[in-house]
Formats: structure tokens, C-alpha cells, sequence
């Protein structure tokens, strides 16, 4: 009822306080968008089948520039059966193979490292190197929310208080 009336996050039973030394997630939310303007990070993603496979080029570009994204994973499903391997002519950050996936990690995106590029050559047809999987934290929201103060429940009364915000990506994959 607080929120809709007064804009006010508080326990449900107002008589309880808040537990100390222990996180409690008070907000949680939850964006989702099938318009790639609302992404902070695009992916584009093309495989060219060739005569030893597929030449596949992968390339991430931050949206807005303001944002840093920490512990970026880019995976893509690789198959190396038949003997035939993974070449990877580019990397911008580093990649690991193993169990099919192809792992590519840039620890970092911000305005400085707002785009990259993977290059590899693998078997398969173009279709076999879909879904890539995205996954990234961040240490501010996506939206601009935050704590403006904390208040003894039914007092108003200011009382100290932390915070601490992370946002990461719970599915995000290009078909």
C-alpha cells in the first residue's frame, strides 16, 4: 500500500524491522524488450558457410556509453566433430572451447571498449551456431533508480543506511 500512496518501500508487517547484517532485497526488477534500441549491448552475429565450414563473424557494441558492463560472455554452440577444429583468426578479449561452446570474454565494456570482434572458422552450417547466449553484470541499474533515504517505519525519521546495486542479465540469447 506504501508504494501506491507515498512512493514508499517498507516491510509488509510494519511492526517488524529490517534484519541488521543481512542483505535483504527490497527491489527487485525486471526488463524485457524484443527491441534492440532497449539493449545495452547489441550483438550481430554472421555466419558464411564456406568450403571448409563456416566463417562466422561476431561483433558486440555497447548502446549507451554512460553504462560499464563487467564480465562480458559471449557464447556461441561449437561443434568440432569429425576431427575438423576451431580456428579463430580475431579475438577482442579471450575465448575458451570446451563441451561445444565457445566462450568469448571481454572483462570490460565501457565508452573505451564499446565494440569488438570475434573471428573463427568452425564446422558446421550457418544455422548451428544459434542461440548465442549474453551474460554481464553491472554496478548501477539500467534504469536511473535509487535509494533517496530510509526512514524508521511509522516515525519518518531518518536513520543510516547502505546500499549496493547490481544488475546482471538473467536471459539474453539472439536466435
Amino acid at each position: 500500500k506504501q508504494w501506491y500512496q507515498r512512493r514508499v518501500r517498507g516491510m509488509k508487517q510494519a511492526g517488524r524491522p529490517f534484519p541488521l547484517n543481512t542483505n535483504v532485497g527490497v527491489l527487485k526488477w525486471r526488463f524485457q524488450s524484443n527491441d534492440s534500441k532497449d539493449l545495452p549491448l547489441v550483438i550481430n552475429c554472421w555466419p558464411s558457410e564456406s568450403g571448409r565450414g563456416c566463417d562466422v563473424n561476431i561483433e558486440y557494441e555497447l548502446q549507451d556509453t554512460s553504462l560499464e558492463l563487467y564480465n562480458v560472455i559471449i557464447s556461441i554452440p561449437v561443434s568440432t566433430q569429425g576431427g575438423v577444429g576451431l580456428t579463430v583468426a580475431q579475438c577482442d578479449g579471450s575465448y575458451d572451447h570446451s563441451h561445444g561452446v565457445l566462450q568469448w570474454t571481454v572483462p570490460l565494456v565501457d565508452r573505451s571498449n564499446s565494440s569488438g570482434t570475434l573471428e573463427f572458422t568452425a564446422p558446421g552450417s550457418a544455422d548451428s551456431f544459434y542461440p548465442v547466449g549474453v551474460s554481464f553484470n553491472m554496478n548501477s541499474p539500467f534504469c536511473d533508480i535509487r535509494v533517496s533515504g530510509v526512514n524508521a517505519a511509522g516515525s519518518d525519521q531518518s536513520v543510516p543506511y547502505t546500499t549496493e546495486c547490481t544488475a546482471f542479465t538473467e536471459q539474453y540469447s539472439i536466435e
